[in-house]
C-alpha cells in the first residue's frame, strides 16, 4: 500500500508528486496513468506562462473573475527557479524562455481591441513590467500587410516551456525515487468503504491501494466519478478539445512567444518556440461532452491560414511535424476544482481549462499541503470541488458577451458581411437566440458562460 495514489499523470499529477518527494523523500507514491497520455492537455499546448495575456474585456467585471486571475498570477514568479531546479534534478534540458509579444491586429473584430485595452490597463494597475513596442521590430514577425498589427506590447515575465521536455524531466526525476511507482494504466473506478476511498481500480493492472488519493485526471474526471458511485454530486467536467501544430521553421523559428489577445470562444492566435528549429502554433477550442481523438479539419485550416497571414508569411515553407490534440478540463462553471472532499482521504485537482500547466506549481504546493499537513496557507474556497455551480455572470452581460464572442468567432472563420446591415441583423438574431436559450434553461437571473452555450443548448448541464 502506498501513502498516496495520484490518479492522473499529466503535469499537475507529476508536479504534485515532485513536490511531495522533494519535501518528504520517504513518502511512497503510486502514479496512475497511461504512459502515452492520450488527450493530455499539456502535450497539446504551447505551454505559455501567461496571466496578463489571458485577460479579456470581462475579466474585471466581477469579483469571481478577479479572484481567478489573481490565482493564475500566483504562478508567475515560480517558474524561473522551478525550471532551474527541474533541469538540475533531471540532468536534462527543458527548453523554456521568457518574454511575450502581445499584438493587436485586424484578424477579427473590435472585441480584440477591447481585450488588448484591458490587458494594458491591468499591466498598469498591477505594476507589471512591460513596454510598448513597434510591431515591425518583433523578431520573426512578418505578417501580410492587411493583417499587420497596429499595436504591440512586450511582457518580459510571461513566457513558454516545451511541455514534452517538462513532462519527460519530471518523469525522470520521479523514476529515480525508490518510493515512486508508475502504473501504466487507466483508472476506471474508485472503491470506498466506511467513508474512505480504499482503492483505485485500473483497466488491466487491478487495484492500487493507498492511504490517500488525489484525482487529477483532467477532462476524464466525470467519467471516473460516474463509474465510482462516490455519493458526491460533483459538477460535470467537459472536454475542451484543442489542437496545436508543431512546425519545422528553421531560420524563422521564434525567439519569443507572439500571440494575440483572447478571441471569441478561444484563446486567440499564438505561437511559441519549442526548440532552436521548431515552433508550435495554435490554437483551436470546442467543448465536447466526451473525448474526441481527432481534430476537426476546420481547426487546422484556420490555424494554418491564420499563422501565414497574421504571424509570418514565410511559414508557407514550414514543414508540418505533428498535429497535437488535447482535452482541456472545463468545469460546468469554468472555474478550477481544487482541494479536499467530504470523503476524508480523497482530493481533487481538475477543471483548470488551459491554465493547468501554468498554475501547476501553486496547485502542487496546495495539494501537497493538504495531503501532508491537512491544511494550507492558500485559501481557495472559490474552487471547492464540491461547490454548487457558481452562477457569477449577470444574465444581460452574459447574453451580450455571447453575441460578441460569436460574432468575433465568425470573423476568425472567414466571415465577410455584405455591405448592408448584415452585421447588425446577425447581432439582433443572436441576441434573440441567446435570450431564448437563457429562458429555456431557466437562466432568469444568471448568465451562461460563452464557451458553454452548447453544453446548455443540448442539455449536458442541468
Amino acid at each position: 500500500m502506498s501513502d498516496v495514489c495520484i490518479v492522473g499523470n499529466g503535469v499537475i499529477g507529476l508536479q504534485t508528486a515532485y513536490e511531495l518527494v522533494r519535501r518528504h523523500p520517504g513518502i511512497s507514491i503510486a502514479l496512475v496513468g497511461p504512459r502515452a497520455r492520450p488527450g493530455c492537455a499539456s502535450l497539446a499546448a504551447a505551454a505559455m506562462f501567461n496571466s496578463f495575456c489571458e485577460i479579456d474585456a470581462g475579466t474585471f467585471g466581477n469579483p469571481v473573475e478577479v479572484e481567478k486571475f489573481e490565482f493564475n498570477r500566483l504562478a508567475n514568479g515560480r517558474w524561473p527557479g522551478l525550471l532551474e531546479r527541474i533541469r538540475a534534478d533531471a540532468g536534462a534540458n527543458v527548453s523554456a524562455g521568457f518574454g511575450t509579444y502581445l499584438i493587436n491586429n485586424s484578424g477579427s473584430d473590435t472585441l480584440e481591441d477591447e481585450n488588448f485595452d484591458q490587458i494594458l490597463a491591468a499591466l498598469h494597475r498591477y505594476e507589471e513590467p512591460f513596454e510598448e513596442v513597434n510591431p515591425r521590430e518583433i523578431p520573426h514577425y512578418r505578417p501580410e500587410a492587411r493583417h499587420r498589427a497596429s499595436r504591440a506590447l512586450y511582457i518580459p515575465r510571461e513566457g513558454w516551456v516545451n511541455p514534452i521536455e517538462l513532462i519527460e524531466a519530471l518523469s525522470t526525476i520521479l523514476a529515480r525515487s525508490p518510493n515512486v511507482r508508475f502504473v501504466d494504466d487507466i483508472c476506471v473506478r474508485l472503491s470506498q468503504k466506511a467513508g474512505r476511498v480504499t482503492a483505485a481500480w485500473t483497466e488491466h493492472s487491478g487495484e492500487v491501494t493507498a492511504e490517500q488519493f488525489l484525482v487529477c485526471n483532467g477532462a476524464s474526471f466525470s467519467s471516473l466519478v460516474d463509474a465510482s458511485n462516490l455519493g458526491i454530486d460533483f459538477q460535470r467536467v467537459f472536454y475542451g478539445v484543442g489542437a496545436t501544430v508543431l512546425l519545422e521553421t528553421g531560420i524563422e523559428t521564434l525567439s519569443n512567444c507572439i500571440r494575440t489577445p483572447n478571441r471569441g470562444l478561444a484563446c486567440g492566435l499564438y505561437s511559441a518556440p519549442q526548440s532552436s528549429h521548431e515552433t508550435v502554433v495554435g490554437a483551436s477550442n470546442f467543448i465536447s461532452p466526451g473525448p474526441t481523438l481527432h481534430v476537426r479539419l476546420t481547426s487546422i485550416y484556420t490555424i494554418l491560414r491564420s499563422i501565414m497571414e497574421q504571424l509570418n508569411q514565410a511559414y508557407y515553407r514550414a514543414e508540418l511535424i505533428r498535429i497535437n490534440v488535447g482535452w482541456r478540463p472545463t468545469s460546468s462553471d469554468t472555474l478550477p476544482m481544487l482541494g479536499a472532499t467530504s470523503i476524508a482521504n480523497l482530493f481533487v485537482a481538475t477543471g483548470t481549462k488551459r491554465d493547468g500547466l501554468h498554475c501547476s506549481p501553486v496547485i502542487a504546493e496546495f495539494i501537497a499541503d493538504l495531503l501532508v499537513e491537512g491544511k494550507s496557507a492558500y485559501q481557495f474556497e472559490l474552487f471547492n470541488p464540491e461547490r454548487k455551480l457558481n452562477r457569477y455572470l449577470p444574465r444581460d452581460a452574459a447574453i451580450a458577451t455571447l453575441v460578441r464572442h460569436t460574432m468575433n468567432a465568425a470573423y476568425q472563420h472567414d466571415f465577410v458581411p455584405a455591405k448592408n446591415r448584415m452585421s447588425e441583423d446577425l447581432e439582433a438574431y443572436y441576441t434573440m437566440e441567446f435570450t431564448k436559450l437563457h429562458d429555456d434553461v431557466g437562466a432568469l437571473t444568471w448568465g451562461i458562460p460563452a464557451e458553454l452555450k452548447d453544453m446548455y443548448r443540448y442539455g449536458h448541464i442541468k
